[in-house]
């Protein structure tokens, strides 16, 4: 739902990332909770941009004709386009970091503003609250903006190590339907379906059983914090790919995967493994979703069916 709003503070326009003043009127889309300027958010712009929308997805779900050439066999990973690793996280980095931007130079320009007007109303008094009054600066992004970057760098590792894996395909960045939550890879192989999910942290990964003597509670430890709810987000998202193979490949097994890019497993290093998904290393990867299995002959079917019930995220 889109409506004409004024804003009760700073942002910026997500098309165009025009800084947006307190009070400018804007068009408010409360499903994606990003504003519009005037110039971006018109109904006749709005509707261009959603035809050229459809007109991209059309051309990114269109299989590429590849040649084939007589006795040449294609061994690396098939990709389409749209499948853009890390473009969801990246779209949304850059959003947030341009409002965050944004919002920090008008704060600057304001102070400015105030230390001028004070120095002239009041030209004693107001240079002693200028200067006992800090000066704000625009310093780093904040925590939560540079995740969003940091994730991006993940995704593209991973992305980056599949490529150098044969016998599959590779879907990246799909959409969980109904919802703004993507799925970072989907890999499909002889094996069956990987469902990957890219994480870009320090420290050392250890499983840790936290239960007593009589009952066996397993957690996921990443230097020192436990990450088990990351297992538990592999899990749903197999439910998503479940639901979208459907019927046509109820036999087709789907195996999680938390791939952590940074982090530390010592000198025997090992694959984990908890609650059924795997935590491994990128470089682990290839090896992993090329293991030999019996739908080796299904796999660019079972890529294709689901390119057309998860889209892509950018």
């Amino acid at each position: 739902m889109v409506k004409l709003i004024n804003v009760r503070r700073a942002d910026v326009c997500a098309e165009c990332h025009t800084p947006v003043a307190e009070g400018t009127q804007v068009f408010w889309d409360a499903s994606e909770r990003i504003v519009r300027c005037m110039a971006c958010g018109s109904p006749e712009v709005a509707a261009r941009r959603a035809s050229m929308d459809s007109d991209t997805r059309s051309t990114a779900d269109a299989p590429l004709r590849v040649p084939t050439l007589p006795g040449v066999i294609r061994s690396g990973p098939v990709e389409r386009r749209g499948d853009v690793a890390g473009g969801s996280a990246k779209k949304e980095y850059e959003k947030r970091s341009s409002r965050e931007r944004a919002k920090k130079e008008q704060r600057v320009a304001e102070d400015a503003q105030w230390r001028q007007t004070i120095k002239e109303q009041r030209p004693v008094l107001g240079r002693i609250a200028a200067a006992l009054t800090p000066v704000p600066q625009i310093g780093p992004e904040s925590q939560p903006t540079a995740a969003w970057k940091i994730g991006t760098e993940g995704e593209l590792r991973v992305a980056e190590v599949l490529a150098t894996a044969s016998g599959i395909e590779v879907l990246h960045d799909r959409l969980v339907p109904n919802s703004r939550a993507n799925i970072d890879h989907i890999v499909v192989g002889s094996s069956g379906v990987f469902v990957i999910d890219a994480k870009k942290y320090k420290g050392a990964i250890e499983i840790r059983d936290v239960g007593s003597f009589f009952r066996v509670d397993e957690k996921l430890y990443v230097d020192g914090r436990d990450r088990t709810k990351l297992v538990d987000g592999v899990l749903g998202q197999i439910e998503v790919v479940r639901r979208a193979l459907g019927a046509a490949f109820a036999d087709v097994p789907i195996h999680g995967v938390l791939c952590f890019v940074g982090c530390e497993w010592g000198w025997r290093a090992k694959p984990k493994h908890i609650n059924g998904v795997t935590a491994l290393w990128p470089m682990a990867l290839p090896d992993h979703v090329s293991v030999a299995g019996s739908h080796g002959p299904q796999v660019a079917a079972i890529a294709e069916h689901l390119r057309g019930r998860l889209r892509p995220g950018s």
